[in-house]
């Protein structure tokens, strides 16, 4: 059970308390904030202390307020009294007196993240909400998002609050933090709501055996409802409640034994405010058992018959009959020797929820030998591998079975599948795939060839070659007999097709200033005809933008292999800036179109000396690059 308290009407102090100033580390200037949401606008409100008359025009102060210098566009740093923080972070704010030095205090910015909280509709047009962040020290309430306070709660581990509406009705409930001594500027989380008079009668649409250990409940819920999933074993009358269920529609229950007991599940509508709840009709699975005799499928299985109207019987996923909610059993005579049937029960209740059993099968037999799959092809794309098969057509069957090895481990069953296709959705480096099947006999097959999909690495040297290297293929009888290697641009464009043969080693020294990424996949082809190829994954490879500079250049200079100016230069480069300061950090150049620095400033020869360059930018890919260095400046 749920503990709530209710704070309607109690505003707490830290909402509704005045900005007060605060003294900086020394005591020789004060602020109004120190803290809060990004934006934060901080205000000095005074620089004089005893004994100083403080920042004034004749005696001007340096304020910093971000430890870099900066300050209010189109302002020097004098006697700046305001200035917004828009990004969080920690900063120190600090004034510089003429006589005395500087002075200093802690501005704390965070980031402006409004906080989750989830909703739960009570009767009689209430509501519990409950605030799952934990960042701020208090959160303020707005049930009616009118811009009054209705509620206010510190943080703590029961961050709930109740209200009545007096009215059914659709509202907007509105969530604000904050942090102790901060401002109250932070956003709010603002979410619908539409309060009700009676919470409604839920429904359980579906229950499905997943497994032999597993059932999945399905239901279609309302907003803001809670739901109670309650369950009983072998009966429909003694419920214990299972699980709370929130904007969820569906339920998966495990560590069942479905073979042995069957299991029956009703959902609530649960109020938080009254702690009570709203049933709906139970709905049960199916302890399923099949047996063959000659001639004969023997079907029998247990439930609770309460409320169901009839039980469907589907063979091989096709309708076989319908009997009476009340049957127990039902015998199948027309049936084939040497033919594999699959039977499932669907019980069907009023309203149109259903329960699904678990699919059982049953086959006749014959012994032979099949044939083992000696010929497995995989296509590697994304994050998964696509297996295809060829099979001994002699041999009719209905599944064939998945195994597979990590690292030369033992090969695990991972799934049945009903064609020769199979997609492992888990692919990862190093997995190899062995695959059998059984024959409608219920003969088996061994095991056939690992299967091993091409493995592609690669990368890029310091003069942009592309290096590629591959795992042999595995998984023919016959073997490969060639390679073949695609190389697309980032568009997916083919751009070449390379015959590798049998080699699994190549070396791209093909020149493009274009296509900064590129992408390339192996493509293994069999000796043995009707045999499909089989393709590595795709690598993408990102070519470096190689910057070079010259370390000196000499603006006068009549030799033509002396730098005359100085640049920055490099491949696959989208947007430049470069900059040049001084030995005292002055910024004596500027250009964002990759233009040369002649020397000059402003038209005006700059001496001889060492400067400090910076160039950053963003390359064809969208990255970002920076670099720094020194040239020397030399005239003589």
């Amino acid at each position: 059970m749920r503990k709530a308290f209710l704070f309607i009407g109690f505003l707490a102090f830290a909402f509704i308390s005045k900005a007060q100033p605060y003294t900086s580390r020394l005591g020789r200037f004060k602020v109004d904030q120190i803290r809060g949401c990004a934006p934060l606008t901080v205000n000095i409100t005074s620089t004089s202390f005893p004994g100083n008359a403080g920042c004034t025009a004749g005696t001007p102060c340096i304020m910093n307020f971000d430890g870099t210098g900066s300050c209010p566009p189109n302002a020097s740093c004098q006697n700046v009294i305001q200035f917004t923080y828009t990004t969080a972070g920690t900063y120190k704010l600090s004034v510089l007196y003429q006589s005395i030095g500087a002075d200093d205090i802690t501005i704390t910015v965070d980031p402006n993240t409004p906080p989750p909280f989830e909703i739960f509709t009570c009767a009689g047009d209430k509501v519990e909400i409950k605030i799952t962040d934990s960042f701020y020290d208090s959160y303020a309430i707005d049930f009616n998002d009118d811009g009054t306070i209705d509620t206010s709660i510190p943080s703590g581990n029961n961050q709930i609050a109740m209200f009545s509406y007096g009215a059914a009705g659709n509202y907007n409930i509105s969530v604000k933090g904050k942090k102790l001594n901060a401002a109250n500027n932070c956003n709010a989380n603002v979410q619908p709501f539409k309060a009700l008079t009676a919470l409604p009668i839920p429904s359980i649409s579906t229950l499905l055996a997943v497994d032999t250990v597993s059932l999945q409940l399905g239901f279609t819920p309302q907003t803001n409802i809670e739901y109670h999933a309650n369950i009983a074993y072998n009966n429909a009358s003694n419920f214990q409640q299972y699980q709370t269920l929130y904007a969820a529609n569906s339920l998966t229950i495990p560590n069942l034994t479905l073979n042995k007991n069957y299991y029956c599940f009703e959902l609530s509508s649960y109020d938080p405010c009254a702690n009570t709840d709203t049933y709906s009709s139970p709905v049960c699975s199916h302890e399923f058992s099949l047996a063959k005799a000659s001639g004969v499928d023997q079907l029998s299985w247990q439930t609770a018959s309460m409320g169901i109207s009839t039980i469907q019987i589907t063979r091989n996923n096709t309708n076989l009959t319908s009997v009476a909610g009340t049957a127990t059993n039902y015998n199948d005579a027309a049936i084939v020797c040497k033919t594999e049937y699959c039977y499932q029960l669907i019980s069907k209740y009023p309203g149109g929820a259903t329960s699904t059993s678990l699919q059982k099968c049953v086959t006749s037999f014959l012994i032979d030998t099949p044939t083992p799959i000696n010929n497995t092809s995989a296509i590697v794309s994304s994050a998964q591998v696509d297996l295809a098969w060829l099979q001994d057509p002699a041999f009719a069957t209905t599944s064939y079975n998945v195994f597979r090895s990590q690292n030369g481990g033992a090969y695990v069953l991972q799934k049945a599948v009903p064609t020769k296709l199979y997609t492992d959705a888990t692919y990862s480096e190093g997995y190899c795939y062995k695959i059998s099947y059984t024959d409608n006999c219920d003969n088996a097959s061994v095991q056939g060839l690992a299967s091993c999909p091409i493995i592609l690495n690669g990368s890029a040297d310091d003069t942009n070659e592309v290096i590629l290297h591959w795992s042999q293929y595995k998984g023919w009888a016959a073997g490969v007999k060639s390679y073949t290697i695609q190389k697309f641009n980032q568009q997916g464009q083919l751009l070449q097709t390379i015959n590798a043969g049998t080699d699994t080693t190549y070396t791209d020294t093909q020149v493009d200033a274009v296509n900064q990424v590129v992408l390339y996949k192996i493509t293994a082809n069999a000796n043995q005809a009707g045999v499909s190829v089989s393709i590595s994954n795709e690598i993408k490879v990102v070519k470096g933008v190689n910057l070079f500079y010259p370390t000196a250049f000499n603006p006068d200079s009549k030799v033509a292999v002396v730098n005359r100016t100085f640049t920055v230069k490099g491949h696959y480069i989208s947007k430049l800036e470069l900059q040049v300061f001084d030995r005292w950090g002055s910024l004596v150049f500027f250009s964002d179109k990759n233009e040369p620095w002649d020397g000059r400033r402003d038209g005006i020869n700059m001496p001889d000396a060492t400067y400090v360059w910076t160039a950053q930018g963003t390359d064809l890919n969208g990255s970002s690059f920076k670099k720094a260095g020194t040239v020397i400046l030399i005239r003589k």
